[in-house]
């Protein structure tokens, strides 16, 4: 309903969910006799702890729990605590590669030990395009409301692309920002060591790409702000927008929940979670992948991936991926962190955002 209201005309990249193909489907309860995995098991398997956490494709383990209405703890099976991070990238493109269940649903969310070939019956992800790259002004910030003052301007992360002249035909190189994306300096400058300018004119060619990123928070009273690092708001206070670069916040993990700026009068901790992330990549031959991966809990808490692990966002382009309110396995919700526990468990994985040049062949 609100949809209709607000966003329902936006343009918007789907992720895949259940497509049903029976008028009665079900959630995955017993898939072990129904889904083709190597060494699937029976319910004996449930009584060796090496099955609850190998999560291999035939470990079914997780919905059998559901079914038996072991429903009550979402980490304690989770294995050793380093499972889910060692497995997350070998495991996570299975999601793509297998067609999914159409007569069975995923009765939680996508994540890294979740049972395989199977998707939600809605996505709790959402990727809206808000308009062109123009419609964000650095100079004025996102001009929505309830923003603390001063905190609503994404951060700019300027990028090298290079000139085709200067690179590989077809060449896909990776930019991150740093100084692996700059250029080396013209040979014919070697001589000049010590001419200030000469760094300036071997890159002369290059040309720069703007793209601004911004990690939206927002507390339970609805104030919302950008950070600008881990422990840090943005601050902008002229009108020259943002100082502060995005490589900090796109090489750290990023905390799911931080302390509250306005705490108020009560004794019990007020925590802000990261709610929308907001991408404007410019148009020029850039190629922006996105691929988000949460851990809501501490280390024995599974890695959760919206349905598509990886989307390229398309140049000039306003973009906003909103993340979920909460997660939850087949077993139940991730809680959020309580007074005595540290807010570092609960974490967005660094590399969010990769960039690479997107240049065409030459005819």
């Amino acid at each position: 309903i609100l949809e209709e209201k607000c966003c329902g005309k936006l343009e918007r990249i789907t992720l895949p969910v259940f497509q049903p193909s029976t008028p009665d489907p079900a959630p995955a309860s017993d898939q072990v006799q129904r889904l083709p995995t190597e060494g699937s098991g029976d319910a004996e398997k449930l009584k060796e702890p090496s099955t609850a956490q190998s999560h291999t494709p035939g470990d079914t383990s997780l919905s059998l729990a559901l079914s038996l209405g072991q429903s009550t703890d979402s980490l304690g099976p989770y294995g050793d605590g380093d499972g889910a991070e060692n497995q997350v990238q070998p495991k996570r493109p299975s999601l793509i590669d297998r067609q999914p269940s159409t007569v069975e649903y995923l009765p939680g969310m996508t994540h890294s030990a979740c049972p395989k070939g199977l998707l939600p019956k809605f996505s709790s992800w959402s990727l809206l395009k808000l308009g062109s790259a123009k419609s964000y002004n650095c100079h004025t910030g996102l001009e929505q409301p309830s923003f603390l003052p001063g905190s609503s301007f994404l951060l700019p992360w300027d990028l090298v692309i290079r000139s085709r002249s200067e690179e590989d035909a077809g060449l896909m190189e990776p930019l991150d920002g740093g100084s692996s994306s700059w250029p080396a300096p013209n040979k014919s400058l070697v001589g000049k060591r010590g001419s200030a300018g000469g760094l300036g004119r071997g890159r002369r060619r290059d040309d720069m790409a703007r793209v601004f990123v911004g990690f939206e928070y927002e507390d339970s009273r609805g104030r919302r702000f950008i950070s600008s690092g881990p422990d840090k708001i943005v601050k902008a206070l002229g009108p020259g927008g943002a100082k502060d670069p995005a490589t900090r916040v796109l090489n750290t993990d990023m905390p799911l929940y931080v302390p509250s700026p306005s705490q108020g009068r009560g004794l019990k901790p007020h925590f802000a979670q990261l709610a929308r992330l907001f991408i404007v990549v410019p148009d020029a031959p850039l190629e922006i992948t996105l691929n988000p991966q949460v851990q809501p809990g501490p280390p024995p808490c599974p890695i959760f991936h919206p349905e598509q692990t990886e989307v390229v966002l398309p140049a000039d382009g306003f973009w906003v991926l909103r993340f979920p309110y909460s997660y939850a396995t087949e077993r139940g919700p991730c809680f959020p962190p309580k007074e005595n526990q540290p807010l570092s468990n609960y974490k967005v994985l660094r590399g969010i955002l990769r960039a690479t040049t997107a240049n065409p062949v030459p005819q």
